[in-house]
């Protein structure tokens, strides 16, 4: 885990976010933010695909989750 400033990672924000650990964005001595790299082959991992493909489509949320309401009903009633 590395704690940087935020002047620091704005000017070297792809470089630290190569290096693939986790990061705490500290300003004025206080976190503001923490980023975690995105792990492979896990549930974040397939639901975030899940939402790019269909922000992709043009598919909204509400078609999204209402799609997702009917596919539940259909499996358990």
């Amino acid at each position: 885990m590395k704690f940087i400033g935020v002047r620091e990672f704005k000017q070297d924000a792809v470089k630290y976010l190569n290096e693939g650990d986790e990061i705490v964005v500290m300003k004025r001595k206080k976190p503001i933010a923490r980023l975690v790299p995105v792990r492979e082959q896990t549930a974040e991992m397939i639901i975030l695909e899940i939402g790019r493909v269909l922000n992709d489509a043009g598919i909204s949320r509400e078609e999204a989750l209402k799609a997702l309401d009917l596919a539940r009903k259909e499996i358990y009633g």
